[in-house]
């Protein structure tokens, strides 16, 4: 039984320093099928559209999982959500003016991004303790938070189109109101404040989700618990 436990020892190693990983996977797996099965494509698209933000909101307001594993974790459920919303953008038929400020957005986003370089774009200085740095760079140069202000233009942008604001406002103004929200996490700081103010929104989230689809809902809020635990264990772990 010893030898056993040793063996197994890396792979729950293993496990447990990408448990965020598995979980986000998981996650989109179950919607996926539960979608495939139901034939629901408004509820997979909503589902699996936020994630990033929860992410951004755990790591800003309890340190992270490794540094790495919540890049990795970041990027993809952002590249998950920019795939949701594209899919059912492009259904609609093409507007000009809509893809000129959605593509000025992501340009800014882009570049402010490539000027803090990754660690910084993904709270480098608050979870990994990267120094402070005061970027006069543009687009720094010209606004304090210009991805996020990317971010509301090409969200907006969306809106223009009439054939998609009709169907599927609510899915932009909720990718621009968290926005709002990031920007204001990141002006009132890490601290309590922070965290009720994360936690009463993404509660709120979760339960609409638990009301819309109790199923898919249910497995939503038990892959936002594993998330929440992983970041706040580590948390603890680094305090202690």
């Amino acid at each position: 039984m010893a030898a056993l436990l040793d063996r197994s020892r890396p792979l729950r190693a293993l496990v447990g320093r990408n448990g965020s990983t598995l979980a986000c996977a998981l996650f989109v797996l179950v919607v996926l099928l539960g979608a495939a099965l139901d034939g629901s494509l408004p509820l997979a698209v909503y589902l699996l559209s936020f994630w990033h933000y929860y992410l951004y909101w755990l790591a800003f307001a309890f340190g992270a999982v490794p540094f790495d594993v919540f890049k990795r974790d970041a990027v993809a459920m952002k590249t998950v959500s920019v795939l949701a919303l594209a899919m059912v953008y492009l259904a609609a038929p093409l507007d000009l003016a809509s893809l000129a400020v959605i593509a000025g957005g992501f340009l800014l986003n882009l570049r402010a991004a490539s000027v803090l370089g990754m660690d910084r774009t993904y709270y480098g200085h608050e979870v990994a303790d990267l120094p402070q740095q005061r970027i006069t760079v543009f687009p720094y140069s010209l606004v304090a938070h210009p991805m996020i202000v990317g971010n509301v233009a090409a969200f907006g942008g969306t809106l223009i189109n009439p054939e998609f604001a009709q169907h599927w406002w609510p899915l932009a103004g909720l990718h621009v109101a968290l926005n709002i929200g990031l920007l204001v996490m990141e002006l009132v700081g890490r601290g309590r404040a922070a965290r009720i103010g994360g936690s009463l929104v993404f509660t709120g989230l979760l339960v609409g989700a638990v009301f819309a689809a109790p199923l898919l809902g249910a497995a939503a809020l038990a892959c936002a618990w594993t998330l929440y635990r992983r970041y706040a264990q580590e948390a603890k772990r680094r305090a202690s």
